[in-house]
């Protein structure tokens, strides 16, 4: 397993635009039914009230795209939501890490949805199996990016093993960890602006008498 540090590097998952009339209703010879999207949506918007609605139309095309991918990018493409998801569970079982009420019960409705038995794909299903999941997470993510971010930058700190100490303490040192850094970002970044030190010119050339 990879470890949970290693998210992959950014890769699309971008929802088709709906169609008017638009017939495909299919993805892998399976019918997306529509009670099946209603309940979909109605999960997904228990997480985020403003994302949208979406329709067999573009979940078959969404499909279709990522099966013209090369496997491996494709296989990728679903691996970082799964990701994602991972670093997300993580963050919200971590006793070390607190955040606000309303992120966390954000990320337990999502997770759930993740885990629960309604699924517009079937698991099992080769390539498309986790699409379902993998679409909601990328809908929900800019809820949880922010804050993931900083728990899994909390957690290579703490998993250092450079200090060590209560919840608040190990909280303290990482903020001041990370202010350090940035400082040192600062400072590195204006040298070379500048440079350490520049020579002055010499207006009057030395005499010797």
């Amino acid at each position: 397993m990879k470890s949970v540090y290693a998210i992959p590097e950014a890769l699309p998952l971008a929802l088709p635009a709906g169609k008017p009339n638009a017939r495909r209703q299919q993805v892998a010879g399976l019918q997306l039914e529509d009670a099946e999207l209603l309940a979909y949506n109605s999960r997904l918007q228990a997480v985020t009230a403003t994302a949208p609605t979406i329709d067999a139309d573009q979940f078959a095309s969404l499909a279709r795209w990522l099966e013209q991918l090369p496997p491996e990018k494709a296989e990728a493409t679903i691996a970082l939501r799964m990701a994602r998801a991972q670093a997300l569970a993580l963050m919200i079982d971590d006793a070390d890490w607190q955040i606000p009420e309303e992120i966390a019960s954000r990320a337990r409705h999502l997770l759930a949805a993740l885990l629960g038995s309604e699924n517009l794909i079937p698991d099992a299903t080769p390539l498309f199996g986790h699409l379902d999941e993998a679409l909601m997470v990328e809908l929900c993510w800019a809820q949880f990016e922010g804050e993931v971010g900083d728990y899994l930058d909390f957690r290579r700190f703490r998993d250092s093993g450079s200090f060590r100490g209560n919840r608040d303490e190990l909280r303290i040192a990482w903020e001041g960890a990370c202010v350090a850094a940035a400082s040192e970002m600062v400072h590195r970044q204006q040298v070379r602006e500048r440079g350490y030190s520049r020579p002055s010119r010499i207006e009057q050339p030395f005499r010797v008498c």
